[in-house]
């Protein structure tokens, strides 16, 4: 005896046969709307067609009561009852005008997943459904040769297992051949695990807005080495590496030795840098400014958040902070080249700065002026100490970006 149990999906009954002999378990999903209920002196019918009659394309399934486990009914009378209350209750989904919502029909000529025969075999594939097929849910198949014939393909019997369905009456699939499969399944616009419609947003809010980005977490920045030169305005290194890129031009360097610091005027090369004068650049540890810079991509955002936070530990260690703005897409983080300086707009004042304290602040970009990007660049001094000289710098700096 088979134990049949039947399921309201909102839109849609599935009614599950167990105990059968192939296969073991089958289902049957009739969409409310089109399905057909009448009932005899013994049985309740179910179709989703206008005729009873069981054919290829028309699946009718007898019901009797005393085979239902759940919900279980008193005699078919009350079976017959508690499908017509069912099929009264719709949840079509979409607006209150009546558009979208209300459909349960998934196809490949839609594109609502992928289905693809294998050569040889009487099996198809499909991929992408976010929900489990069973032989239930097969409406159609449409079966096109290398020449583009179409074929109505039999689909009883039918068998389902892990997405992949087996035809047995039908030919093995040749070279060529493709299919359109047509399913009856779960309403689109319905989420059964919450018993509700869904609904989409355009244009969320979390679109609007960015999560708050680290930008900045340095320390300890200083370029440090011995000079090679023996000019007084000119220090000179082989192995240097220098680039604008790292060293801060308009910052000061320092001398051990002299217990001097110079600012620094230009990067003249990988191995020179001219700088004011002092006694002689020739043998001295020498500490550079060291800068970073951090490119903010601020399309489609017209307001920002700075959290700065510098800091040094004494008074021989200096940090500072500038920002910069642009609407030239070649400006980058190698240097200061089409970037214009917005610090005194934006800081208040020509840089943030620490020495041997921490300053701290909010900074706001609120303007409806729109920004290609805006640039944070970094820079520490090392500008006294002797021989004891040491970098000793800190800097965080957060953002969030709004539109």
């Amino acid at each position: 005896m088979a134990a049949i149990t039947i399921t309201d999906l909102g839109n849609d009954i599935q009614v599950q046969i167990t105990g059968t002999t192939i296969p073991a378990v089958t289902k049957y999903t009739f969409n409310k709307i089109s399905m057909r209920v009448k009932q005899t002196n013994t049985l309740v019918y179910i179709t989703n067609s206008d005729s009873f009659i069981q054919g290829k394309d028309n699946k009718v399934v007898e019901l009797d009561y005393s085979e239902v486990t759940s919900p279980s009914y008193a005699d078919n009378d009350a079976l017959y009852a508690g499908l017509i209350s069912m099929m009264g209750t719709t949840s079509l989904g979409g607006s209150s005008s009546g558009g979208g919502g209300g459909n349960n029909t998934w196809s490949t000529k839609s594109g609502d997943f992928i289905a693809t025969p294998t050569v040889s075999t009487k099996t198809i594939t499909v991929t992408g459904l976010p929900w489990t097929l069973e032989a239930g849910n097969v409406s159609l198949i449409e079966k096109y040769d290398s020449s583009g014939n179409k074929e109505t393909l039999d689909i009883s019997p039918i068998s389902v297992s892990g997405g992949v369905i087996t035809l047995s009456d039908e030919d093995n699939f040749a070279s060529g051949d493709s299919v359109e499969v047509t399913l009856i399944g779960p309403d689109k616009a319905y989420d059964k695990a919450t018993d509700s419609q869904l609904s989409f947003r355009i244009n969320p809010e979390y679109e609007h807005y960015t999560s708050v980005e680290h930008l900045v977490s340095e320390a300890d920045l200083g370029i440090t080495a011995t000079a090679d030169g023996t000019d007084t305005d000119t220090l000179t290194d082989a192995d240097g590496g220098f680039s604008v890129a790292s060293v801060a031009v308009g910052f000061e360097a320092y001398s051990e030795e002299e217990d001097t610091a110079a600012t620094v005027l230009s990067v003249d090369s990988a191995t020179a840098i001219t700088t004011d004068a002092i006694t002689d650049w020739t043998g001295d540890t020498y500490w550079l400014p060291e800068c970073k810079r951090f490119v903010i991509p601020t399309e489609g955002f017209n307001h920002m958040t700075i959290h700065a936070r510098l800091s040094t530990d004494d008074v021989n260690n200096v940090a500072y902070c500038k920002i910069y703005g642009t609407l030239d897409a070649d400006a980058d983080d190698t240097d200061d080249t089409y970037w214009v300086d917005l610090s005194t707009d934006i800081f208040g004042g020509a840089t943030l700065s620490a020495t041997n304290d921490t300053t701290e602040g909010l900074y706001f970009v609120d303007t409806s002026r729109p920004m290609l990007k805006y640039m944070i660049k970094i820079v520490a001094e090392v500008i006294d100490g002797g021989a004891a000289a040491a970098a000793a710098n800190d800097f965080d700096i957060y953002i969030k970006k709004s539109s």
